[in-house]
């Protein structure tokens, strides 16, 4: 049996509402801290292998790139917990209307961001 529905491949021309959007952005960064995961666990080798390696990562963290990098680490970090938090909310049965779910995927990425500047301003 062939069904004749219409099929919209481009992603670019489908506006996900903000539910949807919180959900892929915990799912990316889950994967983004997966491949924290190993940057974290270098530095921490070398930091620990000798008083040269420590001056190295610390020499490391004054630069842009290396904060940069701790700084997309560290909003990953709160993105996910705080979308975790959300997704537990939703798990024991609260705000999982339409319009309480749309609400609360806007106030997560809000959130997300006012932590991450703050993060931002931390970390420089």
């Amino acid at each position: 049996m062939k069904k004749q529905r219409p099929v919209n491949l481009d992603l670019t021309t489908i506006k996900f509402p903000a539910a949807a959007k919180a959900s892929i952005l915990h799912r990316v960064s889950g994967v983004m801290m997966f491949f924290a995961v190993g940057i974290l666990i270098w530095a921490l080798s070398v930091s620990l292998s000798s008083a040269e390696g420590f001056a190295t990562i610390e020499s490391y963290l004054q630069g842009f790139f290396f904060k940069f990098i701790i700084w997309g680490i560290v909003s990953a970090l709160i993105y996910h917990l705080v979308g975790g938090i959300r997704h537990l909310i939703m798990d024991m049965g609260h705000l999982e209307e339409k319009g309480s779910g749309q609400t609360s995927g806007n106030v997560v990425i809000a959130l997300w961001l006012l932590l991450s500047v703050v993060a931002g301003v931390w970390l420089w």
